[in-house]
């Protein structure tokens, strides 16, 4: 249902049932079905992300309410990404997020040209229709990238 402007009342202008649930039924409907952000205070973190050290990983699906605890069906989320990698300074190393899972597709953060050094980055990254995400990485090696994710707000 479409949002509709309503019409300019004069004096004397007599207000109709059809005009009161178009303009105020109707667009109270169409108001609520759009997304509006919901802010966190404390984000939301999971032990699965807390940097654990992490290899070269195609897409992966992240159940965000299962992992984070972020309701079911969200739009998109705030997150803070934290990388570093051991030997990222003569390696193209790479922690990626998306709502698909088409590989390198998505909202990528470049591991730092100094070795060992964190990388920080908040993206808003689109979920996919069940409210999750997918997470692709490109380590310098194996257990080499620590990764933390936390979750500062979400879309519903």
């Amino acid at each position: 249902m479409a949002y509709t402007t309503p019409k300019t009342f004069t004096a004397g202008s007599v207000l109709t049932a059809s005009e009161m649930n178009t303009y105020v039924s109707d667009n109270t409907a169409a108001l609520a079905a759009r997304a509006y952000f919901v802010p966190l205070t404390t984000p939301l973190t999971s032990t699965s992300w807390d940097g654990d050290a992490r290899s070269t990983t195609g897409k992966t699906l992240i159940d965000l309410s299962s992992v984070f605890s972020v309701p079911a069906g969200v739009k998109a989320v705030l997150v803070m990404v934290s990388i570093r990698d051991s030997a990222s300074s003569s390696n193209d190393t790479w922690f990626l997020l998306s709502p698909n899972d088409i590989a390198t597709q998505g909202l990528s953060l470049t591991g730092h040209a100094t070795n060992d050094r964190w990388q920080r980055q908040a993206f808003v990254v689109p979920c996919d229709a069940n409210g999750d995400v997918y997470y692709q990485i490109n380590a310098s090696g194996t257990n080499t990238m620590d990764c933390y994710l936390e979750i500062w707000g979400y879309w519903l």
